[in-house]
């Protein structure tokens, strides 16, 4: 079991590097001057004379790293000089290559490779460096908009979407599975025929839709004001000597119509597949076996068929980590939910590109993560995916 979970890490790996790599692509050529927004913003409401925005502008490019060579080596033209990535302004740098195009004579047909080891803004977001820890220990950078550690700005908002995340897909296999073996046992009942009728429209049905309906109808003082329309708190706060207990109980009544726009569409999916997996399981000749000797129905579906049709379960569990960074955009937009969907929306309109690229790299870990984790459940539900690697 240990050399197959070594093996699975192992092919991770790689992956995780070419998703760093792809990552650190997009942040690098994202429209746009970070520096130039930092310091516009800085200096919003006060005069500074050029020689002091140019000073910050030197100040901030040091800071993130922006005056290192972007990669490990670069391909250029023989006539170019090793330093060129340290003019930063446009005008002059479009005039020092013209400059090099009409004086460089053949040396413009020829290339050269630049190594610049690993002093590098790579290797620095990667691994660290000047004023960095590198994101392999957490660190993303700095915030555009927000001029804060993205790491800090993300821990206080993953903790919502951490929160809705596992306690939806809980939910849902906690209720979907006990319906989908019933389902299966009685196909013809009338309970199976509503159940899957239900579970269809459910289904069928987009999450911003159910959002939306499920506001007009429970959170509408003109048709039923049962719950908060939005939050996840009372607007003004909790009370200064409330204990936890207190704090939980006030925001129960805020969580309970986007938990339902969480759940219900994993719960109709789970339902419906539990169903299809274990009435697949009834024609299985070792089924006939347990009936032939004398087994009950229900020992036959939770002991056995339920566990050999785990496998579609595990993998519909493994896409719940990728949600955690993500968050859903759409239900904590409805909802104003301050989590991982709604600071995406924001970090997007603001063009705070660090936020972004650090959920998306975010993301792809945890659904490597995911993967990883459904491989050894795999394994240990079934011996016989272990022993072919």
């Amino acid at each position: 079991m240990w050399t197959y979970i070594l093996k699975r890490i192992l092919w991770f790996i790689p992956t995780l590097l070419i998703v760093s790599l792809i990552g650190f692509i997009l942040l690098a050529n994202a429209p746009g001057d970070a520096v130039d927004s930092i310091v516009m913003s800085s200096n919003s409401g006060s005069l500074k004379t050029t020689q002091d925005i140019e000073q910050q502008k030197k100040y901030w490019r040091k800071q993130l790293g922006l005056d290192l060579p972007l990669f490990y080596f670069s391909v250029c033209k023989l006539s170019e000089p090793d330093t060129l990535y340290k003019i930063t302004n446009k005008i002059q740098l479009e005039r020092i290559k013209e400059h090099i195009k009409t004086t460089g004579g053949y040396k413009n047909y020829l290339p050269k490779i630049i190594w610049y080891g690993f002093h590098n803004q790579y290797h620095r977001w990667l691994f660290g460096g000047y004023n960095s820890k590198g994101i392999i220990r957490g660190d993303f950078g700095l915030s555009i908009s927000k001029k804060e550690p993205v790491i800090t700005i993300i821990k206080d908002k993953v903790i919502w979407s951490l929160f809705f995340s596992i306690l939806s897909i809980v939910l849902a296999y906690v209720v979907s599975i006990p319906i989908g073996i019933k389902i299966s046992l009685q196909p013809e009942s009338k309970f199976s025929k509503v159940s899957q009728f239900i579970l269809f429209l459910w289904y069928s049905m987009p999450s911003f839709f159910i959002g939306v309906l499920l506001l007009m109808v429970f959170a509408n003082p003109d048709v039923l004001s049962v719950f908060p329309p939005s939050g996840i708190k009372p607007i003004e706060g909790y009370n200064e000597n409330a204990s936890l207990i207190e704090k939980i109980v006030d925001s129960l009544p805020y969580m309970v119509l986007p938990l339902i726009c969480y759940t219900y569409s994993s719960l109709a999916f789970i339902s419906r597949l539990t169903a299809t997996s274990i009435r697949e399981q009834f024609y299985m000749d070792y089924i006939k076996t347990a009936k032939a000797k004398g087994l009950s129905e229900k020992k036959i579906v939770w002991k056995h068929a339920l566990k050999n049709s785990a496998l579609p379960l595990i993998t519909v569990f493994s896409s719940v980590f990728p949600s955690i960074i993500g968050g859903s955009v759409v239900i904590e937009s409805i909802f104003t939910i301050p989590g991982m969907g709604l600071e995406t929306v924001k970090a997007i309109i603001a063009q705070d590109y660090p936020i972004v690229i650090a959920i998306i790299t975010l993301s792809s870990a945890l659904t490597m993560f995911g993967y990883l984790l459904a491989d050894i459940l795999y394994a240990w539900v079934d011996p016989r995916i272990r022993n072919k690697t």
